[in-house]
């Protein structure tokens, strides 16, 4: 029994955790010309009502409190937005803000911010740019936003785009194309394939682990498993339902809002978690299989995010690397949670029998459904914080 507590305590951390990972992902431009960079930022009407402080009375989006919102913002951005070359700060400015049609949602309703940093002479080689949009202001009970963008980069004499991810707080370097003396650069030893491989792989294994949802629902599948056969078929179903329908997403072939997607994402905690309590035996039949690869499908939906926006913007090809590295950064964070927990489970099960695994998978499942139950008061309540 001395195992017991361990997974208690690992689902109490679940717990204090049992909420969205709300993502605003927006798009980038950077030219870099041999006395400035400039600056192109999409910013969401929702990040602009969020940054500002407005109210849910003021979410209006053809509103004068709007429009005043969105030219301060400016100020924010530049503020948040940290760019570094040669070893010292660039001082920016806004030099245009150009408003786009109002949508019904705020999250694809867009204003674009021109700004401005001017370059060194001769124009450095390579620039490192961090931001931390919102870090200010918490999503709901704390769960702070996960604002990233995808930016686009080019040499202003140059055809040539390539493409990065600019994750929260984390300093990315991007090569400018020229050289000390102000000369055009040779091609970075980094290849394109490589950084968007690195980049959404990355973006992948972050995106579940700062998600405790998706996490507390494979782990009221696990919980209940009695080997690893067991465990890796439940899994399994549940990989490629959702593989299917971010797919589909990222290809505008099927979508759903997500005021729809995370309140369903909590049912389906609540459902399996109250499953393996109520009616144990379904969890070790074809029953379950059907309830992972169903819920698997609206997983893959909240998968998507924010990410569609972005990834809207690659080549084909593109779109496709990007896909399968997200996918294997999503999986590779729902390992780091179930082979932890099965292989607990397994030493407590030889160990002790029925007298660790009944215990284990009642009680691990009370605390997953009320963890379930809080994140779906959090889903339904959380667009009316937002705004």
């Amino acid at each position: 029994m001395r195992s017991l507590p361990l997974i208690f305590m690992a689902l109490m951390v679940l717990a204090r955790s049992a909420l969205g990972h709300p993502l605003l992902q927006n798009a980038m431009w950077l030219q870099f010309e041999p006395a400035r960079l400039r600056v192109a930022v999409n910013v969401s009407v929702r990040e602009i009502v969020v940054a500002e402080g407005l109210t849910a009375k003021d979410d209006n989006f053809d509103s004068a409190a709007l429009e005043a919102a969105a030219e301060k913002h400016g100020d924010y951005l530049l503020e948040h937005l940290k760019v570094r070359a040669v070893g010292r700060t660039l001082v920016g400015k806004v030099v245009h803000v150009t408003d786009t049609p109002i949508a019904s949602e705020p999250e694809k309703t867009f204003y674009q911010f021109e700004l401005d940093f001017p370059l060194s002479d001769p124009p450095p080689g390579r620039v490192t740019i961090t931001q931390d949009m919102l870090r200010e202001w918490p999503y709901a009970a704390g769960t702070p936003w996960d604002v990233s963008y995808l930016v686009r980069f080019k040499r202003s004499d140059s055809n040539a785009v390539s493409t990065a991810m600019l994750p929260r707080q984390q300093p990315t370097d991007f090569p400018t194309g020229w050289t000390t003396a102000g000369t055009s650069a040779s091609p970075a030893a980094e290849s394109e394939t490589w950084r968007t491989v690195r980049d959404y792989f990355r973006q992948g294994v972050m995106h579940i682990l700062s998600g405790w949802d998706h996490l507390l629902f494979v782990s009221a599948l696990v919980i209940a498993t009695m080997s690893l056969w067991e465990m890796v078929k439940v899994i399994a179903a549940f990989t490629v339902a959702h593989t299917i329908t971010l797919t589909l997403s990222v290809f505008d072939i099927l979508r759903l809002p997500a005021w729809v997607v995370e309140p369903m994402i909590a049912v389906s905690i609540i459902f399996v978690a109250v499953e393996n309590i109520v009616w144990p035996r379904r969890a070790h039949s074809r029953l379950r299989l059907g309830v992972a690869f169903g819920f698997g499908l609206i997983h893959g939906l909240g998968f998507a995010g924010g990410l569609l926006e972005v990834m809207a913007g690659l080549p084909r090809t593109g779109i496709w690397i990007a896909l399968l590295s997200f996918s294997l950064g999503v999986e590779i964070g729902h390992q780091v949670v179930v082979l932890p927990l099965f292989g607990t489970l397994a030493i407590g099960r030889q160990r002790l029998h029925e007298r660790f695994m009944r215990p284990a998978s009642r009680y691990g499942s009370m605390i997953i459904s009320l963890c379930g139950a809080y994140y779906l008061c959090v889903a339904l309540h959380a667009p009316l914080v937002a705004r």
